[in-house]
């Protein structure tokens, strides 16, 4: 371990020695007292003797090459904002692309991107997107990635006129986080898309065979004695919700109030606190048949938990769904029930109190970031049928959950973490804590780069082991030019488990990989755009050591000149497997034997009104069981005009011969895990529609339909060398599962920060174990199960301090 330390800092400071220079262009900003109209019209004297931003370059297709249509930017600033004005220059302006879309979505449309790097890291950024309608799309990029989930509250107006289109960002200084110092150097650059000849154009040159997008920016100079203002905003909201299930016929309303406030504790660090949270219009969960032995993960759709997150990201021990999730002892209630007595109400998800975030990042380049969010009692309440009394079960204790995360920026869009969570629930004297720390080191031609991580987690429970686990991931790559690798172990030993706070799908592994690639990134005669590469893993069990696979992953994409796309991806294990979590208990494996997967891929230009999405899958075990798996997905979608679209998804999965745990007993000591033989089939239909009224206003429908199904043919008993032995046990363990919603959400933006909400959600969920076989027949049995439907109306209102100082 000490010499893996040394080497680990030896080559920290390799990477950090100075970075080379390379060509930035820069602009400078012109402060003004007058603020002009923002409308999207250029024509007012302030934009006059400004200096111009031009001679825009080609990200797509021919990347590097200078651009087909000429692109000038002028930026101006107050005491209060930075005003951004881009002119786009079409000599056919008729046919700008300009479909509507709610915000923060982008249709087929033009836009124009401003990205702002106020600490100029290269790193760290805030992304504004304009349409010529006027749709905004906002978010942060952070290490590279883009986080669409952060809404800003700024102003922009679009304007399309004979010679193009022209925007105007007004960005407040409220809006973004920069150091507070008199001379102020900013990254920057702006990004046209035109997008019916798919071409992307950028002020500062980005070339696409280098590691990262942020760091090839501009700089903007020019901004000198701003001050951060003071950044004080409150969310109140107020809700009406009217349920009724099926089951019930009397309708139940609730009323629901609460407040989500954010504060500027300096021109860094924001404090962010919801009380009362609200999450009921939320889009619903798509619940799926889950055979296997890991945990169905889904993602995170409530806003709190998704905005302005991407320090709490560090280390992969953060899944915000752990918070307010199913009560720890839900499904303990109906084993606890006495004679004559019933389930009345049984909550399926814990209450949240509250939540408090800190974040933001220093001049310095620290980032830090804190959350925690208390979860009350939760009780299921039950009732005795005959004398009409009733108790409470305690289906979850109060908990707490906290998250700390320091973060470093270094040379070179490096970065050095330490990360810590903790759960504790004090009634059943239960805490979980994982620390750690995540790095990635560049070197100064940022052509190499060394990342990783090590995690330690500690659980402790009255009267239960004391669990106390460890992993590790180092990884060596190249990351630039057209050819590229990687190289990556990864250990995880078999107690480590961050799942109170955090995901992780199965522990107890060791896994080597290497993974070549190679990109044509400029156009060769049919082609636009070329990606492959090809994935060699080994992967062993941790404690005992065990093999347990070795697999061969390859895929290989292709844009044509058409803008169409295709593929082809898949797997081969040319050796048997052993599954070691299948059988669910300890010291038993499964035994599978070599098996191939193949996947092709087509997809058609979405600039058309009619475009089509196509991957069929097919799968083999080469083995007597002769499993065999077939899947195919088909993804129409049409554009009516340029505010109503509907798009169609079906996918179909069928496996034969499959096999997996039914079920275990102890028979004189010995543990039988039986394995079945199954055929399983899914269908999932999937209609979604929207209507854009405006940039501020939408329409939109969404209906899922699941049907999965799993018929056993036969049985074994597990034995030791992981093969499969002859059993006389037949219990039934067919399975039959339905799933069926409907979201419609009427949404309408009144003003920045603020929100009208309408939502209808039904939802229909049926399990047994009678296998239909007939899909009309099984759809209008759905509709025989319990349904649930909820009708709301949500107001959000966003109140700004400085907005009302100045107003007086």
């Amino acid at each position: 371990m000490i010499k893996l330390t040394l080497l680990v800092i030896a080559l920290f400071c390799c990477f950090c020695q100075p970075v080379q220079a390379f060509s930035k262009k820069k602009i400078k900003a012109k402060r003004v007292t007058h603020h002009p109209q923002i409308d999207g019209i250029l024509n007012e004297d302030i934009w006059k003797y400004i200096p111009v931003a031009g001679n825009f370059v080609q990200m797509d297709p021919n990347n590097g090459m200078p651009s087909n249509y000429r692109t000038e930017a002028k930026f101006i600033y107050t005491d209060n904002s930075l005003i951004v004005g881009v002119m786009m220059y079409d000599d056919e302006p008729e046919k700008i692309l300009k479909q509507l879309s709610k915000r923060d979505d982008l249709n087929n449309s033009d836009y124009a991107l401003l990205l702002i790097d106020p600490f100029n890291n290269g790193l760290d950024a805030f992304e504004f997107i304009v349409t010529p309608m006027g749709v905004q799309i906002d978010a942060k990029v952070i290490k590279g990635s883009e986080d669409t989930n952060w809404d800003g509250v700024w102003k922009s107006g679009a304007y399309i006129g004979l010679e193009g289109w022209s925007v105007e960002f007004e960005i407040p200084y409220s809006a973004l986080r920069f150091p507070q110092k008199d001379v102020q150097e900013w990254g920057l650059n702006i990004i046209r898309n035109i997008q019916r000849k798919k071409e992307k154009v950028s002020w500062n040159f980005i070339d696409k065979e280098e590691s990262g997008w942020v760091s090839q920016s501009g700089i903007l100079k020019g901004i000198n004695n701003i001050k951060p203002p003071t950044r004080l905003s409150f969310s109140p909201y107020f809700s009406v919700y009217v349920d009724k299930s099926s089951d019930n016929s009397s309708f139940e309303t609730n009323y629901r109030g609460g407040l989500d406030l954010k504060y500027g504790l300096n021109e860094s660090f924001t404090l962010d606190m919801m009380l009362i949270p609200d999450f009921g219009q939320v889009q619903s969960d798509d619940q799926v048949l889950n055979l296997s032995p890991y945990e169905t993960k889904f993602s995170e759709k409530r806003q709190y938990f998704t905005e302005a997150t991407e320090l709490f990201n560090r280390g992969g021990v953060f899944y915000s769904k752990r918070i307010g999730a199913t009560p720890k002892y839900r499904y303990d209630v109906e084993d606890n029930l006495e004679e004559n007595e019933m389930i009345q109400e049984n909550p399926a998800e814990s209450k949240i109190i509250n939540s408090t975030k800190i974040s933001g990042r220093t001049s310095s380049g620290l980032g830090i970031g804190f959350l925690n969010s208390m979860i009350r009692n939760t009780y299921a309440k039950i009732k005795d049928t005959i004398s009409g009394s009733k108790r409470k079960f305690k289906t979850q204790a109060f908990a707490n959950y906290n998250m700390f995360v320091l973060d470093q920026s270094l040379k070179n869009e490096s970065y050095i973490s330490l990360i810590n969570t903790n759960v504790t629930v004090p009634k059943d004297d239960f805490i979980a804590n994982v620390s750690g720390t995540e790095f990635l080191l560049k070197g100064k031609t940022r052509k190499y780069q060394l990342s990783g991580k090590a995690l330690l987690s500690q659980r402790y429970e009255k009267g239960e082991h004391d669990e106390i686990g460890h992993h590790h991931r180092f990884s060596f790559e190249k990351i630039s030019g057209k050819f590229n690798w990687n190289f990556s172990n990864e250990m995880i030993s078999d107690e480590y488990d961050p799942n109170d706070f955090g995901y992780l799908s199965s522990n107890n592994i060791i896994k080597n990989k290497l993974k070549l690639g190679y990109h044509i990134y400029k156009p060769q005669g049919i082609f636009l755009a070329q990606h492959n590469s090809l994935t060699i893993t080994h992967e062993t069990q941790y404690s005992p050591a065990r093999f347990s696979r070795f697999t061969i992953y390859y895929n290989s994409s292709i844009k044509l000149k058409s803008y169409n796309s295709l593929g082809i991806y898949g797997n081969v294990r040319p050796t048997h497997n052993y599954d070691f979590y299948e059988p669910r208990v300890e010291g038993m494996k499964l035994r599978k034997e070599s098996s191939a997967y193949m996947s092709l891929w087509f997809s058609t230009d979405y600039r058309k009104e009619f475009a089509l999405d196509l991957e069929a899958k097919y799968g083999a075990r080469f083995s007597t069981d002769d499993l065999r798996e077939f899947a195919l997905i088909v993804k129409p979608r049409y554009r009516f005009n340029d505010k109503f679209t509907m798009e169609y998804r079906m996918k179909w999965n069928r496996q034969l011969n499959d096999i997996g745990y039914v079920s275990d007993e102890v028979i004189d000591d010995i543990t039988n895990v039986y394995i079945g033989y199954r055929n399983t089939t899914y269908v999932e239909s999937r209609l979604s529609s929207s209507y854009i009224f405006n940039n501020k206003m939408s329409l939109s429908f969404r209906a899922r339909h699941y049907w999965a199904k799993a018929e056993y043919k036969n049985f074994g008993v597990l034995m030791d060398n992981g093969r499969l032995a002859s059993t006389d046990y037949s219990d039934n363990h067919d399975i039959n599962f339905n799933t069926f919603n409907i979201d419609v959400v009427y949404s309408w933006r009144f003003a920045p920060g603020s929100e009208l909400a309408m939502v209808w959600k039904n939802s229909i969920s049926d399990y047994n174990d009678v296998v239909a076989h007939s899909f009309v027949k099984n759809f209008k049995d759905t509709f025989d199960a319990t349904q649930f439907n909820s009708l709301s109306v949500k107001l959000l209102y966003y109140i700004d301090y400085m907005s009302l100082k100045k107003r007086g």
